[in-house]
C-alpha cells in the first residue's frame, strides 16, 4: 500500500508530543542498573521526525565519571546539513567513525563545579528552520558534553530524520513478534533453572513482550479463580463412556492372558492386583500435560467466533512451541528444578528442589489466549530444532517430529490453531531439504533472515521482502519467502535497559525506516521487521517501535498474512537464490553430538517398544536436545543429555520383576509365583517374561504365561511350574523383554530354587518297610491267639475249672516270661498237642520236672547223662 502524508499531518503528530521542560539543577546520578552510567545520557529526542515547522528538543543528563571536579560544563548539539546517502553510511557513523558533523547547534553552559559522581540534567531546543536542513532525509547528529577547557567529557551519536515540506512515500512495514526462549527442560518434569518462572512474570522478558505486542492493557492479577480449572489445564477425568475399569470392581483384576493378543486366558496363569484406570483416563504430561481445550464455539452462521484486532499495529506472533509447552508445564502442577547443573561433579546426581504450579505462568497463558487469536500466529519447529543438521545426519524422523509436535503444542498451550501456511525455520535459515520437509507439511510461505536470501549484488537499495523460491514437483502453491530486514533486526537488538538506551534505539529505528522509505524505488515494497528469537527489549523500546510504526509519516502498518506473493511477470530478481550460509553450517550441531543424542534415542525406542499404543513420551525431550540453542552451549548440552538419559533408564526400571524369597521344593514338582510391577503412572505396558534355569538337567521350567499387558500402577503375578530331577540349589533367571526379545533391564532377577524332593522318597520307603514288618508279624500273633483259645476250649470240655484258672494264669505268666522260657513253653505245649489221649499222668509229672530242670542248670545244658529219655 502506498499513500502520501502532508506536512500538516506531521505537525499534528508533533503537537501531540509533550515537550520536556528544561531543568538546570544538579542531581545525583542513580543508575538503573549496576553498570556505570555514561558521561552523557540522551533520555529523549522529540519529535522522532521533524519538519520545517517543528521544534527539536533533546533532554538528558550529564554525569562526572572522573575522580576530580569538572568546571563549567557545556552541553551542545553538532549536526551536518548533508544527509546520509546509504544505510551503510549510517552504520559507520553510529560507531563514531566516518564523516563527523561540522555544524554547531544549540548549546547550554553550566557555570560552577560538577563534583565526581554528581550529575546535572539538561534540555536543549531549537526551531527546525534554524537548522537550515535541506530536503527529506536522515541527518547525523551528536549530543556531547565539554568541560571548561573544551575537552570532550562524552558524546552520543544519533540521527535526525527530516521530512521538510516533501510528500513522503509510505513504506509498508509488517511485524513478526517473537515469543521464544531457549529450551528450559531436560525431561518432562525437570527444569534446568528458574529462568522461565521469572520470564513469564509481569516484569519478565516474556511478560513484557506479551504486554507490548498486545497493545492493550493486560491484567497480571491472578484473581480469586482457580486458573488451572478455568483454563482447562488439568488432565481430563475419565468419561462415563470410558471403558477403563473401576479399581474397586471385579473387572479391575485382569489376568495377563486377557491382555495378551494371542493367548487363551486361564484363571490359574496369573492375577493382577491394584489395577488403576486405563491410560485413556489420564494424559501424559510429557505428551502435553493436558488435553487441548475445546475449539471455539461456532456462531449461528457456522463461523468460528475468532477475535480480530481492532486497534494498534497488526503483528504476527512467532512462537516457539517448545517454549509454550514449557510455560504450560510449570503452570499445571509441581515440577523439579535443578540447581547449578554445570557445577555437578562427574558421576554425581544434580541437586534439585520441587516447585509448585506457577501462578504467573497460569496468568501469562490466560492473557496469551486472550490476545494472540486476534493476530496471525506462526511457529518455529518445536524447541527451534536444528532441521538442517538433523536432515544432514539422516535423522528424518526427529525432524518430522519437530514440526508435528509444534502444531500439537500450540493447540494444548494456546488453545488455537497456528497458521500452517507459514514456516519459520530456526534462526530464519534453511536449505532445500528443509524447504521440502516444510512443503510436506503444507507450508509455502517462509519467514527467513536476510542472510538466507541476500540482496542482489547489483542492487544498492532495499528490496521488498517477498522473494520467490524454487517449487517442488508436489507443491500445490508457489512457495515464496518473506525476508526480514537485517538492518532493522540489528537496530532492534540494540541495548535498551540502561539510561538513555531506549531513546537512542528508537531514534535509530526511525532513521533506518526513513532511509528505506527515502530510497528512490518506484515499486511498492513491504519490509518485514523481525527481532531476534531471544529479544529482550526494555518496555519503552518494545512499545515505542509499535507506536512509531503507527505515527511516523513514512510508515504504514501491514498484516503479514495480507502480503501478496511476488510478481511472476519476469521482473529481475532482487535477491539471491536460497542458500545456507557457510558460517551457519560451521556452527550447526555436529554428527558427534547428534550421535550421542541418538544413543539416548535408542534407549527411548526400547522403552517405547513396551508401551501400549503409539505413545512416545520422550520424543519432546529428544527434540529439545536437538535445538539450535545447544550450538554454543556444549557443556550445558552434555549435562542436559545426561539428565535425559538417566530419566529414560529410571522410567524403564519402573517396569520390573519384584525379587522374591528363595523357593524350596518339598517334592519333585511345584509352582512358584513371579511378581511383575508397572510403576509407570500414565502408561500401560506389554512385556514378554523370560525365565530359564541355570541347570536345565537339574531343574526344569514348565509352561507359563509369557506375554501380557499391565495397566499403569498395577502388579501381575505369573505362576511358573517347576520340576526337579536332582536335589540341590539351582539359580533361575527372570527378565522382562519387549516383543522382539530385547531385554529392558541390563541385569536379570535371580531366584534360588532348593529341591528337597528326594528326602521325602526316603521317608516313603521307610514307611513301606514298616508296613511289610507289620504284615509279617501279624500271622504269628494270630496263631498264638488261636492256640490260647483252643486250650481254653479244651479245658472247658474236660470240666476242670482249675485248668481254666491255670490256663488264665499261664496266659498271664507268658507275658512276663523271658524269650527263652517262652520258646520252651511253646515246645512243651506243642508236644502235648501231639501226644495220644492215653498218656499217663506220671509222664505229665516227669514233664513238669523236666520243665523246671533249666532253672537248676545252665540254659541249654545237655541232660542225657541223667537218663532223661525225652525227645
Amino acid at each position: 500500500m502506498r499513500r502520501t502524508a502532508s506536512a500538516a499531518a506531521v505537525m499534528a503528530m508533533t503537537a501531540a508530543l509533550l515537550p520536556i521542560p528544561a531543568t538546570l539543577s544538579p542531581v545525583a546520578a542513580e543508575p538503573e542498573n549496576e553498570e556505570s552510567v555514561p558521561p552523557i545520557v540522551v533520555d529523549r529526542i522529540t519529535p522522532d521526525a521533524i519538519d520545517e515547522d517543528s521544534t527539536l528538543r533533546v533532554s538528558g543528563e550529564v554525569t562526572n565519571d572522573t575522580d576530580a571536579s569538572v568546571e563549567d560544563v557545556t552541553v551542545r548539539i553538532r549536526y551536518s546539513r548533508r544527509s546520509f546517502d546509504t544505510r551503510e553510511e549510517m552504520d559507520e557513523f553510529a560507531t563514531g567513525d566516518g564523516r563527523q558533523p561540522d555544524t554547531e547547534g544549540p548549546e547550554k553552559e553550566f557555570k560552577g563545579a560538577l563534583e565526581p559522581d554528581q550529575g546535572l540534567e539538561y534540555s536543549l531546543s531549537t526551531p527546525a528552520e534554524d537548522l537550515d536542513l535541506g530536503s527529506y532525509g536522515v541527518y547525523p547528529m551528536v549530543v556531547e558534553a565539554l568541560d571548561g577547557d573544551g575537552e570532550r567529557l562524552g558524546a552520543q551519536y544519533t540521527f535526525l530524520p527530516y521530512t521538510g515540506n516533501d510528500d513522503v512515500d509510505e513504506l509498508d512495514l509488517a511485524w513478526v513478534w517473537p515469543l521464544m526462549d531457549e529450551p528450559q527442560r531436560a525431561d518432562d518434569d525437570t527444569f534446568l533453572s528458574e529462568d522461565l518462572h521469572s520470564s513469564v512474570a509481569e516484569e519478565g522478558r516474556l511478560g513484557r513482550l506479551l504486554a507490548a505486542g498486545a497493545q492493550t492493557p493486560l491484567s497480571f492479577d491472578p484473581g480469586d479463580e482457580d486458573l488451572v480449572d478455568e483454563l482447562g489445564l488439568e488432565e481430563e477425568e475419565p468419561s462415563e463412556d470410558d471403558p477403563s475399569p473401576d479399581p474397586e470392581s471385579p473387572t479391575a483384576e485382569e489376568s495377563p492372558d486377557e491382555a495378551s493378543p494371542g493367548d487363551e486366558p486361564t484363571e490359574d496363569d496369573a492375577t493382577e492386583e491394584d489395577a488403576p484406570p486405563s491410560p485413556e483416563a489420564s494424559a501424559s504430561v510429557e505428551d502435553g500435560a493436558t488435553e487441548a481445550p475445546d475449539a471455539p464455539e461456532e456462531t449461528e452462521e457456522g463461523a468460528n467466533n475468532v477475535p480480530t484486532r481492532t486497534e494498534g499495529v497488526p503483528i504476527t506472533w512467532a512462537v516457539d512451541p517448545g517454549t509454550m509447552d514449557d510455560v504450560l508445564r510449570i503452570a499445571v502442577e509441581e515440577h523439579d528444578v535443578l540447581e547449578d547443573l554445570l557445577e555437578v561433579p562427574g558421576g554425581a546426581e544434580p541437586e534439585r528442589h520441587q516447585r509448585a504450579a506457577d501462578v504467573p505462568a497460569q496468568v501469562w497463558l490466560r492473557e496469551a489466549r486472550r490476545v494472540l487469536p486476534a493476530d496471525t500466529v506462526v511457529t518455529t519447529p518445536y524447541a527451534n530444532a536444528d532441521l538442517v543438521a538433523l536432515l544432514r545426519n539422516d535423522l528424518h524422523v526427529d525432524a518430522d517430529a519437530s514440526l508435528t509436535l509444534a502444531q500439537e503444542a500450540v493447540r494444548r498451550s494456546l488453545a488455537m490453531e497456528p497458521d500452517s501456511r507459514y514456516a519459520f525455520p530456526a534462526r530464519g535459515l534453511m536449505d532445500e531439504n528443509v524447504q521440502q520437509l516444510y512443503a510436506s507439511h503444507d507450508a509455502h510461505r517462509f519467514i527467513l533472515r536476510e542472510s538466507a536470501m541476500p540482496t542482489a549484488s547489483w542492487l544498492s537499495t532495499t528490496p521488498t521482502a517477498q522473494a520467490p523460491l524454487a517449487a517442488g514437483e508436489d507443491d500445490e502453491e508457489d512457495p515464496f519467502a518473506l525476508v526480514a530486514d537485517a538492518g532493522l533486526t540489528e537496530v532492534l537488538s540494540m541495548p535498551s535497559h540502561g539510561p538513555g538506551e531506549s531513546a537512542l534505539a528508537l531514534q535509530r529505528f526511525a532513521a533506518e525506516t526513513a532511509m528505506i522509505a527515502a530510497e528512490n524505488v518506484d515499486d511498492d515494497r513491504v519490509v518485514v521487521a523481525a527481532p531476534p528469537a531471544g529479544w529482550d527489549p526494555g518496555t519503552e523500546l518494545a512499545s515505542g517501535v509499535l507506536e512509531a510504526t503507527e505515527d511516523l509519516p513514512w510508515l504504514s502498518p501491514a498484516r503479514l498474512d495480507e502480503v501478496e506473493p511476488p510478481s511472476q511477470d519476469g521482473q529481475e530478481e532482487t535477491r539471491s537464490e536460497l542458500r545456507y550460509p557457510d558460517r551457519a553450517a560451521e556452527q550447526e550441531l555436529g554428527s558427534g553430538y547428534l550421535g550421542e543424542v541418538e544413543d539416548v534415542s535408542r534407549d527411548v525406542r526400547l522403552f517405547n517398544s513396551i508401551l501400549v499404543g503409539d505413545s512416545d513420551p520422550f520424543r519432546p525431550a529428544i527434540v529439545r536436545l536437538e535445538s539450535v540453542y545447544w550450538r554454543e552451549r556444549e557443556a550445558l548440552a552434555g549435562a542436559t543429555r545426561s539428565v535425559v538419559g538417566q530419566s529414560v533408564q529410571d522410567r524403564m526400571q519402573d517396569v520390573r520383576v519384584i525379587p522374591g524369597e528363595p523357593v524350596t521344593l518339598a517334592s519333585s514338582t511345584g509352582i512358584t509365583g513371579v511378581l511383575v510391577a508397572n510403576d509407570l503412572e500414565d502408561e500401560s505396558v506389554y512385556v514378554h517374561l523370560s525365565i530359564y534355569s541355570e541347570n536345565a538337567e537339574r531343574l526344569g521350567i514348565g509352561t507359563y504365561t509369557s506375554d501380557f499387558q499391565i495397566a499403569p500402577g498395577a502388579k501381575t503375578t505369573v505362576y511358573v511350574p517347576l520340576s526337579a530331577r536332582i536335589n540341590g540349589t539351582t539359580a533361575v533367571h527372570v527378565s522382562l523383554q519387549n516383543s522382539n526379545g530385547e531385554p529392558i533391564s541390563p541385569q536379570d532377577t535371580v531366584i534360588q530354587v532348593n529341591a528337597t524332593g528326594l528326602g521325602t522318597q526316603a521317608l516313603l520307603i521307610s514307611g513301606i518297610g514298616l508296613l511289610i514288618l507289620i504284615a509279617a508279624l501279624a500271622p504269628r500273633a494270630l496263631r498264638k491267639w488261636a492256640r490260647r483259645q483252643a486250650a481254653k476250649a479244651k479245658a472247658s470240655e474236660e470240666g476242670d475249672p482249675d485248668r481254666d484258672d491255670r490256663g488264665d494264669r499261664d496266659e498271664d505268666d507268658e507275658t512276663e516270661e523271658e524269650p527263652g522260657d517262652g520258646e520252651d513253653a511253646k515246645s512243651e505245649q506243642d508236644a502235648k498237642d501231639t501226644e495220644p489221649e492215653g498218656t499217663s499222668r506220671s509222664e505229665d509229672s516227669s514233664d513238669s520236672e523236666g520243665e523246671s530242670a533249666p532253672e537248676d542248670g545252665e540254659p541249654g545244658e545237655d541232660r542225657s547223662n541223667d537218663g532223661d529219655t525225652r525227645a
